[in-house]
């Protein structure tokens, strides 16, 4: 008792210096003042005892007699209700955290300080009433308002708060829907790059994003319905804007959605302002599913643009041989078969792709005058599965060799060499079929 005294004492002295300094409204009558000192030392000297239901008493009494005399007692009084919250239970407990959250109303009220106060209340209050489902109405009111007003000023806690109040809202019946939550996730994704540009610490807004992440999922459910019932036609009704797109692609990608009308349309948008190979690849390829020949050949073009990779290159350049070769374009479908070699010699099956063409030919470039010019197209065609590994398409290409009779007919013999005209102009060996 006598060291709680004589710090009392030392207190009351120390505070007694701070009365001609700024930040302390001392009241001007004798009396009070004599009393708000004491007060304030007593509840001070306590909470450094960590006796904080005996610094709760004239603690209450400065804020209500003095609720102007410095922040401190805001600042120092969360302190104490936060401790005492910690060890009580029912009715008292929740009106003690409840009081935590006024002390910040309080201090604004007095001291005004809103923008770095704010930032503070939403923290506070998300740690006593994150298991209050009374109170999640409230805690997401606090941490919307906190956001709107400080964007990449906010801590990077409460972007996640902020994500998780909204969760726990909307998941014990607040009238938040899906669209909502989409929208708070890609709000705290925008002020986290905000903040990353600022440069604040990569590591604590990746850890930051990570929760996020399933903060959201456990929050929504992303199904291709959604998608193009309800991220779509807002997407129309806002005019495609960019941001928008991002979002289908995104969750169209995660969620498997790749294949529908409304995820190309946004993955166009997202193309054009941000282009790269995998998207224009993706694109041209569902286009290309769905037989839209020259939709799927302008993206695979494009997507060469963004890519120097020779692997990727290649896949592109059989994927456009194949259009090529479905449209009629022989001549330009061999073209791309070749660059495909060109950039990656293991991509045996180009040969195949040309011997299909050069199979499928023989109606069209048969001149009908010599028999064993004319099936040579096929060994052309048997030439090419044979580099290709193609045995099976080999056999079916030999059985439409020349025979033995056409040979003599028309005065062949194996091995002679022959010019296979048409767009194909290639000189072959003869040979015979079995």
């Amino acid at each position: 008792m006598k060291r709680i005294l004589l710090t009392l004492a030392l207190l009351i002295f120390a505070q007694a210096t701070m009365l001609g300094q700024n930040g302390w409204n001392w009241p001007e009558d004798p009396d009070k003042k004599a009393t708000a000192m004491e007060k304030n030392a007593l509840y001070s000297d306590m909470l450094t005892a960590e006796k904080y239901e005996a610094a709760k008493p004239p603690l209450e009494w400065l804020l209500k007699e003095t609720p102007d005399l410095n922040p401190s007692i805001y600042i120092q009084g969360v302190k104490v209700y936060e401790n005492l919250a910690e060890t009580t239970t029912g009715e008292k407990q929740k009106n003690i955290q409840d009081s935590v959250v006024l002390l910040y109303d309080l201090r604004m009220k007095y001291f005004n300080d809103v923008e770095n106060v704010t930032n503070r209340k939403a923290s506070g209050a998300y740690d006593v009433w994150k298991e209050r489902k009374d109170k999640y109405k409230d805690l997401y009111e606090i941490h919307k308002e906190a956001f709107e007003m400080l964007g990449a000023k906010a801590f990077i806690s409460t972007t996640f708060r902020y994500m998780d109040a909204a969760r726990r809202y909307k998941l014990t019946g607040g009238p938040l829907t899906d669209l909502d939550i989409i929208e708070i996730y890609d709000q705290v994704q925008i002020v986290l790059d905000e903040m990353e540009a600022n440069g604040e610490s990569k590591q604590q807004i990746q850890r930051a994003r990570d929760y996020i992440e399933k903060l959201f999922n456990a929050s929504v459910t992303i199904n291709c319905s959604m998608i193009d019932e309800k991220l779509y036609p807002k997407f129309i009704e806002n005019e495609k804007p960019v941001e928008d797109a991002e979002r289908i692609v995104k969750f169209g990608l995660a969620g498997g959605c790749t294949s529908s009308d409304s995820f190309i349309d946004a993955a166009k948008v997202v193309q054009e302002n941000t282009p790269e190979f995998g998207l224009a690849r993706l694109i041209a390829l569902k286009s290309k599913s769905k037989e839209n020949y020259e939709e799927a050949a302008k993206y695979f073009e494009e997507a060469l643009k963004y890519t120097e990779d020779n692997i990727k290159k290649a896949d592109v350049h059989i994927e456009l041989a194949d259009i090529a070769s479905k449209t009629g374009n022989r001549s330009k479908a061999r073209s791309y078969a070749y660059e495909a070699l060109d950039e990656d010699p293991s991509r045996k099956e180009a040969y195949t792709l040309i011997g299909d063409l050069y199979l499928k030919s023989f109606p069209d470039c048969k001149g009908g005058e010599d028999i064993v010019k004319d099936r040579a197209v096929y060994i052309a065609a048997y030439n090419m599965y044979q580099k290709g590994g193609a045995t099976n398409r080999m056999s079916v290409a030999k059985e439409q060799f020349p025979s033995n009779e056409d040979i003599f007919n028309y005065d062949y013999e194996v091995g002679d060499e022959v010019t296979v005209g048409c767009w194909i102009n290639e000189t072959v060996q003869v040979q015979i079929r079995d």
